[in-house]
């Protein structure tokens, strides 16, 4: 699964790509606006509702106007001052308006006049332009990230402003740790994203959702992070590395901490009841990763960072997964940005794989590593410009890792390798052993799936050959009991639902359900419930695949043998409204009577579990007041963040700066007549 594919919108398909890749000019144009928009979109703030907000827990690198900063930069000042001032226009000009020049990209750049350089400062230095801003000094990184945003460090318009809502007042917003509504990425460590009977929205119900609060987040263009819900409060992570505990009735902040980029993981609470003795208070930890493949825990209460651990130094390994929590450890899945970088014909692709850590709950210390590829990459070939080609690579590790309690086991699913040669557990679902991480089994869908960005945009000559159709496996997997036999449940981007004996990896059933590709197929995480699995599914082009239906939407399937039970498809969940694009793009959520999915044009429905029928629907795509008395706007929702409903209440993060609609909001929503449920917040 690769996120460069998310920044074309689905309706360009496969055959418009070759097309833009017969033209060496248009080829051109095209490497040169996917990397512009990778820059962009990290940089593209959305929320203009900016007052004075200190926040004390922190983990950001120190940005060169904080004091912070100014006393780290003391030990140098004296060869700064006696250096030469880059030029920010200069810098620009030889490190990025091979880009931001396009008249597509142009006004990105006016957009962020006025902006704190701070966030671009971030973005070169520790985020996901980290390797783009390797080369420059720190001056020169100052210099540029002020050119960008036409603000001078040293200015009042550089503060930075985290604050999305107000600070709760004292004795409101207390923790209550009996309440664990939804903990983690899929609610239990076997990611089935059910609510047990009585926990979610009745049926009757759901008509009357209304708009109980909104916050925007800073410089935030996307929301990935998966909103969870513990002791009464809302924990989310942002776009530009702040994670909140917000109280869920009223969204007013219990506490902020700037991790040092974006945080796309969900924050998974652990409750650690055994820290203490008899009769103690158990340690909660906050925990998840940042784009920089670094985890932390956090105190659940205060937001004070209890620990921080890096589970790979690679310049380009992350963590787009969330992390799961069991017994004492914590599982952590590491993916990479590699293949991304493969569109500059000048680098090396590749040399990073995925892999999974186990860290010790309490202290953060890695207790085993797993990688998806055991052997070290070496130096392959060159390319048709000179640059080495190195592997083998890849097997990221994109999804959240389930656990099998009784067996003492870990399922993930794998990604393509990024060059050749391929290697045996890419494309495939691995069973780890919870003690150390040996690896029980392996069921590989795809083999020789070669694949990295290059093949898409640019020059294609680090594109591995043969190229590989990079239908791996980024969802998420299930582990659901069916009749008493507990089976694996994955979804691959070819658009087959694979169905594995837990115990043994044998393939039970599977199912094409949906044209897939790299644009297509089952991309981000399922439902399950009472028997029936709820797939969301993205379809590969405008055409039906000979054979196979295409059916944006969501399905309902038995668990048993794949049978439809209903199927939700675009046109379905479209009716009269025009335009509509009718693919889910997140993961569904199911709770008792009724099924929530996301759209990736925005739109959020309540489908009748039973049958399909559409109960409820918001278009969260439209302008929303926030808790700051600004105002905001929602997008399309895609990636692993889908629907949550935790006390009655469903929250949805609208906003996917990669999918077709950049967006920043987190919604509330609850009956109306309920505790703070007004009739609207939108405008």
């Amino acid at each position: 699964m690769r996120s460069v594919k998310s920044w074309v919108s689905p309706k360009f398909s496969g055959r418009e790509q070759g097309a833009a890749g017969s033209s060496p000019r248009v080829t051109a144009i095209a490497v040169a606006t996917v990397l512009a928009l990778v820059f962009a979109l990290a940089l593209v703030p959305a929320c203009a509702d900016r007052r004075p907000f200190v926040s004390e827990p922190s983990d950001a690198p120190a940005s060169p106007s904080s004091s912070a900063s100014t006393a780290a930069a003391g030990s140098t000042s004296a060869a700064r001052s006696s250096a030469p001032t880059p030029d920010g226009a200069a810098v620009f000009a030889e490190h990025c308006s091979v880009c931001h020049s396009l008249p597509i990209l142009g006004s990105l750049l006016e957009q962020n006049r006025g902006r704190p350089p701070g966030f671009v400062y971030d973005a070169l230095t520790v985020g996901n332009m980290r390797r783009m801003g390797s080369p420059l000094d720190d001056a020169s990184r100052r210099a540029v990230a002020e050119f960008f945003t036409g603000v001078r460090f040293d200015s009042p318009a550089a503060e930075r402003d985290y604050q999305v809502s107000p600070r709760c007042e004292p004795g409101q917003g207390a923790f209550d740790w009996s309440d664990l509504a939804y903990p983690s990425w899929g609610r239990t460590p076997r990611n089935l994203r059910a609510l047990p009977d009585g926990e979610g929205i009745p049926r009757d119900r759901v008509s009357k959702l209304a708009v109980a609060w909104v916050v925007a987040f800073p410089e935030s263009s996307q929301l990935r992070s998966q909103a969870t819900a513990a002791g009464g409060a809302l924990f989310v992570g942002s776009h530009d590395g702040s994670v909140y505990a917000l109280d869920q009735a009223t969204g007013c902040t219990r506490w902020h901490f700037k991790a040092g980029t974006e945080v796309r993981s969900a924050v998974t609470i652990d409750v650690d009841a055994g820290s203490g003795g008899a009769g103690a208070k158990p340690v909660v930890r906050a925990v998840f990763g940042d784009r920089a493949a670094n985890v932390y825990a956090l105190d659940a209460e205060t937001g004070a960072r209890l620990w921080k651990q890096s589970v790979d130094p690679h310049p380009n390994a992350s963590i787009t997964g969330s992390i799961t929590a069991h017994a004492g450890r914590l599982f952590v899945p590491v993916s990479s940005n590699d293949d991304i970088n493969s569109m500059d014909p000048g680098f090396p692709c590749c040399t990073h794989s995925g892999a999974v850590v186990a860290l010790d709950a309490r202290t953060g210390a890695i207790l085993w590593r797993t990688p998806t590829i055991p052997e070290a990459p070496r130096t392959t070939g060159r390319t048709a410009v000179g640059t080495e080609i190195r592997g083998p690579s890849g097997a990221s590790i994109w999804n959240t890792p389930t656990l099998d309690e009784k067996r003492g086991l870990l399922f993930v699913g794998t990604g393509n390798n990024h060059s050749r040669p391929a290697t045996a557990m890419s494309d495939s679902i691995l069973a780890l052993e919870l003690a150390t991480g040996r690896v029980v089994w392996t069921y590989q869908a795809q083999a020789e799936d070669a694949w990295n960005a290059a093949c898409s945009f640019g020059t294609r000559s680090s594109c591995p050959d043969p190229e590989g159709p990079d239908t791996d496996f980024g969802g998420t997997t299930m582990l659901v009991d069916v009749g008493g036999r507990d089976l694996v449940f994955a979804g691959q981007k070819a658009g087959i639902l694979h169905a594995l004996d837990a115990a043994t990896g044998r393939l039970v059933w599977k199912k094409t359900i949906v044209r897939g590709g790299p644009q297509g197929g089952i991309r981000y995480g399922m439902a399950s419930d009472g028997g029936i699995l709820f797939v969301p599914a993205m379809v590969e082009g405008d055409e039906q695949g000979e054979g196979r239906d295409a059916l944006p939407g969501l399905q309902a399937l038995s668990a048993k043998d794949g049978a439809v039970v209903w199927q939700a498809n675009g046109a379905e969940l479209c009716a009269e409204r025009s335009p509509c694009v009718g693919i889910v793009g997140a993961p569904p959520l199911a709770t008792g009577g009724v099924v929530f999915a996301a759209g990736v044009d925005g739109v959020v429905y309540a489908l009748d579990r039973a049958n399909g029928d559409v109960l409820w629907q918001l278009d969260t795509a439209m302008e929303f007041t926030t808790l700051r008395g600004g105002t905001t706007r929602g997008g399309g929702i895609q990636g692993t963040a889908g629907p949550m409903v935790a006390n009655g209440r469903l929250f949805i993060s609208s906003g996917y700066g990669q999918a077709q609609r950049p967006g920043n909001a987190l919604i509330a929503l609850a009956p109306a007549g309920a505790p703070g449920a007004p009739s609207s917040a939108s405008k």
